[in-house]
């Protein structure tokens, strides 16, 4: 599958979400605002390719059978931003992927 190979960690700013995503508060995120976020990041990475995508709640989601949460702090600039955390990945949900 290759799943495994590719880069997953990334993180963006508050500021960039608001510049990216106008319509999304960093400080209110919906669970579809997570998936919105997280594809965003991982789309301007090469080699990504979404084999499916769910919302789960308000700081996790799945891509590709793997959830991810958005954890807030600091950037090195000191601005308000997310990391991208691997919390795991599901059998089940690997076995549907397209």
């Amino acid at each position: 599958m290759g799943t495994d190979d590719f880069d997953y960690s990334a993180s963006i700013s508050w500021m960039d979400i608001r510049e990216f995503f106008p319509f999304i508060d960093p400080e209110n995120l919906s669970p579809q605002d997570v998936v919105d976020i997280l594809l965003h990041l991982f789309r301007q990475k090469p080699g990504f390719v979404d084999r499916g995508h769910e919302t789960n709640n308000r700081e996790t989601a799945w891509v590709n059978a793997f959830l991810f949460r958005l954890n807030p702090g600091f950037n090195e600039y000191g601005m308000e931003s997310f990391t991208v955390e691997t919390i795991g990945s599901s059998v089940d949900k690997m076995a549907e992927l397209r």
